[in-house]
């Protein structure tokens, strides 16, 4: 039975995502166009019609698809910090990153013309790497904030496509539109995901990787304001051409929280809940070898034990640090296992001297 009405159906729901959600209104008409191209088999004597009819569906959710990628959100313009917008107040410690960061990026888009008299230009390409919930991501966001440049945040996952052709076109559409707004800083989370190894990769993820190293080639050049950022969790999948000078020949490891950081995270979140005399220091060292993230983990638990309580006996009560070291107690990090996993894989790949600090951490 041929399946007018659902592609009926499908083209009325199209409509109306269009303009809420062109991508999903392009699966809509990608799905639309296949059940066309169903309905031509069972009905052979209205084959040209359905066809017909199929590529208008196509090349509608191809249009779409192609705006959905060019739509971009900036954090905040040049010189204007917005509400959400992020600075380095907002992250705690890591003050020797911070410098790094001020030297390599912040400093070389605010005075291009003192960097080129020393023979340095803005612009290139930097890799941060670390184990997750170490706050990579929100230090690029911080560090356009600090810039006050354009910030351009995607997933390497956004910009990938089953259609041969697409991922390329969509990283080539990223790029001149950063060029259009510069100063800009892009951010690449996810890297692997976009920039993986090409040694066991598929054709057209290799070809993604080419069209991206001929956009980096064109990154490092006079009179570009053009920083590309890139986080992973996994440097040693990222593609060996790509971590080469010129392209993301910089680059800069995000280290777990120490001791004077996690007193930092830990008082900034509890901050605005009610507590009865934590003992920050205490909870830091309690909290050697966590993350960022799990450090979150902890309080929204040792909220949740006060806050669980209150409900049962119907009287609020603060939150104590009896609530936070039980809920230290049962929030096992990650760290440990990652560096594992990490210093394992570099060295498989004889990636050691790229990757020295993975192997400088000492974690209990």
């Amino acid at each position: 039975m041929c399946g007018e009405e659902k592609v009926l159906s499908l083209v009325q729901m199209a409509k109306a995502k269009e303009n809420l959600d062109p991508c999903e209104a392009a699966r809509y008409y990608f799905e639309a166009a296949g059940e066309l191209l169903h309905c031509s088999q069972e009905k052979p004597h209205r084959t040209e019609e359905f066809i017909e009819v199929a590529q208008k569906m196509y090349d509608r959710a191809t249009i779409l698809r192609k705006q959905e990628k060019s739509t971009i959100t900036f954090l905040h313009q040049p010189n204007e910090k917005k509400d959400g917008s992020k600075n380095f107040k907002d992250i705690g410690g890591l003050e020797q990153l911070k410098d790094q960061i001020r030297l390599k990026i912040i400093e070389p888009l605010k005075q291009p013309d003192l960097f080129r008299y020393y023979g340095k230009q803005a612009g290139g390409g930097i890799l941060m790497y670390g184990p997750p919930g170490c706050g990579k991501t929100l230090i690029a966001k911080a560090t356009a904030g600090e810039a006050g440049v354009h910030f351009i945040h995607v997933k390497g996952s956004d910009l990938k496509s089953k259609y041969v052709g697409e991922t390329e076109k969509n990283i080539a559409q990223l790029f001149e539109n950063a060029r259009q707004m510069q100063p800009t800083i892009i951010f690449f989370d996810e890297f692997e995901a976009i920039g993986g190894d090409r040694t066991d990769a598929a054709p057209h993820e290799r070809n993604a990787v080419a069209q991206l190293l001929t956009e980096m080639d064109g990154v490092d050049t006079k009179n570009q304001q053009l920083l590309v950022l890139a986080a992973t969790n996994e440097p040693w999948a990222i593609d060996s051409a790509l971590r080469r000078e010129g392209r993301f020949g910089v680059t800069l490891f995000i280290p777990p929280p120490d001791a004077h950081t996690r007193t930092e995270i830990l008082e900034s979140i509890m901050r605005s809940r009610p507590t009865e005399r934590l003992q920050y220091g205490l909870l830091a060292t309690m909290t050697d070898n966590f993350s960022g993230a799990d450090l979150k983990g902890v309080c929204e638990n040792a909220v949740e034990i006060a806050l669980t309580q209150s409900l049962k006996t119907g009287k609020r009560r603060l939150i104590t640090m009896q609530d936070m070291i039980s809920s230290i107690t049962n929030t096992k990090s990650v760290l440990p296992q990652w560096f594992a996993k990490a210093q394992e894989q570099v060295r498989k790949r004889h990636l050691q001297d790229s990757f020295q600090e993975l192997f400088e951490m000492v974690l209990a």
